[in-house]
């Protein structure tokens, strides 16, 4: 359990995510945890309220306010009226020209919450604001934070910066950004190239260390994440059919929801092993761990999806070799940082059902390799993926951001 200094930094750092909390991105609760853990006091506007279902028991720990903005302001509701009242009058050519602006680009909604961000800003001396994803979370900090004269960043991660939806409106979204964080130096280097002259920093997402898992041999293969396509847990499963008499006792728990659920049941179905394949749904962190520690390999074969979709720095596979999890992953994006062939785990190419079974096979048959590999991995994140690491860059960035 993360230990809280008595006393709080004076200016709060005001968050803006569009959902919170979300089960799925357990990387944005721990940072917040551990900025606080530093003396960071830290404000959240989410745009969307929790989805429904577990969640994760850490967020008893977080001593953060939660405000949820209206998802359909109207400026003629007093509560909103005032608050860009008192905004306007501060900055009265700002806003109307952001206003003007937003009617243009039809992102009116964005902008009245925007008004709401920036009151809230002002009112409780936040110093910074900071939103994750740049999507609508970026858009209503950037207004927010040109209304309240304070500085902003985001930290952007695969799908607002690649998906066909997002990326034409990468750099509309991040005008005026004092800088762009993101989880991988892939990243960096694509943002450093479509960015002009933004200051852009790679900070990975942080995990917390943990204890090696028991090197579980026998266990289940385990996956971790949502069932979309860019996950290619339809490869998981092909490749799986095809060990069927290679591997007869593997075992494969699948943890996540996501549109692809049924789908992905009916092909484990048709390739005649849904008696190997059990999807256990949305699980909340500690259940996720008591998988991590029971299972003998973790396997994620990433793709690019027709959409331009993709991962940006997996968590799940830092999690995985933090417990010392031997994991197979695809030689994609910024996956190599962190999974280096040979040395902290297995890279096969994606959409390639054989070479994902050929790795697995070689994982499950070699378990000293499968012990040297995530010895190799639980060294490396220790080094670079350090949460306490993670979260002084951040605020170092914050820092000088504000001068």
């Amino acid at each position: 359990m993360l230990v809280r200094p008595v006393e709080m930094s004076r200016a709060p750092v005001l968050y803006v995510l569009k959902r919170f909390p979300r089960l799925s991105e357990t990387f944005v609760l721990r940072e917040l945890l551990e900025l606080e853990a530093q003396g960071e006091r830290i404000l959240i506007d989410a745009l969307l309220p929790p989805e429904d279902g577990p969640a994760h028991a850490e967020l008893a720990d977080l001593r953060a306010p939660v405000r949820y903005l209206p998802r359909r302001p109207r400026l003629r509701r007093p509560r909103v009226a005032w608050a860009h009242l008192r905004v306007g009058l501060r900055s009265p050519l700002v806003w109307a020209r952001l206003a003007a602006r937003a009617r243009r680009r039809g992102i009116w909604r964005r902008f009245v919450q925007a008004g709401l961000t920036a009151d809230r800003a002002r009112r409780e001396g936040a110093r910074h604001l900071h939103a994750h994803f740049a999507t609508a979370a970026a858009d209503v900090a950037r207004d927010a934070a040109a209304l309240a004269r304070v500085p902003f960043t985001v930290t952007a991660h695969a799908k607002d910066i690649f998906h066909a939806d997002h990326a034409p409106q990468l750099a509309r979204r991040l005008e005026g950004v004092a800088a762009v964080v993101t989880v991988s130096e892939h990243n960096a280097e694509h943002l450093r190239g479509v960015l002009n002259g933004v200051p852009v920093h790679h900070i990975p997402n942080g995990v917390s260390p943990a204890s090696p898992g028991p090197g579980a041999q026998g266990g289940p293969l385990l996956f971790v994440g949502r069932l979309v396509a860019k996950k290619g847990v339809d490869v998981l499963i092909d490749a799986c059919a095809l060990l069927r008499g290679e591997l007869p006792e593997l075992d494969v728990e699948i943890v996540g929801g996501g549109p692809l659920a049924e789908e992905l049941a009916r092909r484990a179905r048709r390739a005649g092993i849904a008696d190997r394949i059990h999807f256990l749904g949305p699980q909340p962190a500690e259940v996720v761990d008591a998988a991590f520690r029971r299972c003998s390999l973790v396997a994620l074969p990433s793709r690019i999806d027709e959409h331009g979709d993709r991962d940006g720095m997996p968590t799940v596979l830092i999690e995985a070799l933090a417990r010392g999890v031997p994991v197979v992953a695809t030689d994609l994006v910024g996956i190599p940082e962190v999974v280096r062939h040979g040395e902290t785990g297995l890279l096969v190419p994606p959409d390639d059902p054989p070479a994902l079974a050929a790795a697995i096979t070689q994982l499950v048959r070699d378990p000293a390799l499968a012990r040297g590999l995530a010895a190799g991995g639980r060294a490396l994140v220790a080094e670079r993926f350090n949460p306490d690491r993670s979260a002084r860059l951040l605020r170092a960035l914050f820092e000088e951001s504000g001068r």
